[in-house]
């Protein structure tokens, strides 16, 4: 079940990540009021809910009972008024700072000081987002849930620059009675926390292929064959910690010296941009996407981590 300090949840945004999130919370056993702009926008949302909650049920995540008294916890609406009754609002919009301001201003006024205002901003500060709110701006907070949200356990939770303490464990527990693995940012920086170790990784990857030194599948096959494998279980800092510190001392001031540090997007991405080689949307980037399929490769990653969750309910 949910949080004892959070009973009823509205989410705003029926496009990519919403619909998901409503699931997580359905199957947590807590209603869901997921609120679009229009009827066309919340039948999407509902066909990619029901099409999560499918592939759930379909590789054993779900029992089919919990799925079926999932979906009696979910109801839509166009309204934002709407909002007005939830402990915890989650914004699940589009990734424009001004249209993130204005909803949040107007939740600002329309909810009562108890709830929790959440962005699932995957790069925006909330303390940019919240700027505008003028009554009570502790309780705004960022949940940004990693895509995609049904399947990933993470979950960003950053405290801005007026946000509560309370606000952010409440908000933390919450999660956590989700079945998600929360982690808490202090300082409300560009990319949050896993978005900025993500981008240092990508900087290096567009780097050793720019220079020349690997292929595309060379690079990739070292993440996923190398470090990427043992991620789950070793992370960075205890890998350190383990081979010894004056050791990582050692091959950083070996290595530091020659890696990327570009504060501007690498030369190879921006020219192939610039080229109208956009990745698979339009057919060609790094790979050449008319011998791939972005779909078959999006379902080898759900797969994964339809094993993953199950590994972790047992």
């Amino acid at each position: 079940m949910g949080s004892d300090l959070i009973s009823n949840v509205t989410v705003i945004g029926t496009g990519q990540m919403g619909p998901g999130i409503a699931l997580v919370v359905n199957l947590a056993g807590l209603p869901v009021n997921l609120i679009g702009l229009s009827i066309e926008e919340v039948a999407r949302g509902l066909r990619n809910y029901q099409a999560a909650l499918n592939f759930l049920v379909e590789h054993g995540a779900v029992a089919p009972e919990k799925a079926a008294q999932a979906q009696t916890l979910l109801k839509t609406s166009l309204n934002i008024e709407d909002a007005r009754s939830a402990d915890l609002v989650i914004e699940a919009i589009v990734e424009h700072l001004p249209t993130k301001q204005e909803l949040f201003q107007r939740l600002d006024a329309l909810c009562p000081k108890e709830t929790i205002l959440a962005s699932n901003t995957s790069g925006l500060r909330i303390s940019d987002i919240a700027a505008c709110m003028t009554h009570h701006p502790e309780r705004a907070v960022t949940t940004h849930f990693w895509n995609p949200g049904h399947l990933m356990p993470l979950v960003e939770v950053i405290q801005g620059e007026k946000t509560s303490d309370a606000t952010v464990q409440k908000t933390y527990e919450f999660l956590k009675s989700c079945g998600k693995q929360p982690v808490i940012g202090r300082k409300d920086l560009p990319g949050q926390i896993c978005n900025r170790l993500f981008q240092a990784v990508i900087r290096e990857a567009i780097y050793l292929v720019q220079e020349g030194i690997a292929t595309p599948q060379d690079v990739e096959t070292a993440i996923k064959a190398g470090m990427g494998l043992r991620f789950p279980v070793y992370g960075p800092l205890e890998h350190l910690d383990a081979v010894g510190l004056d050791l990582g001392i050692a091959v950083q001031t070996t290595v530091l010296p020659s890696l990327c540090n570009s504060v501007e997007p690498g030369e190879l991405l921006r020219s192939l941009v610039a080229d109208g080689k956009l990745g698979a949307k339009s057919g060609q980037g790094f790979y050449n996407w008319s011998e791939r399929s972005v779909t078959e490769l999006q379902r080898t990653r759900d797969l994964f981590l339809v094993e993953r969750l199950k590994e972790a309910h047992k």
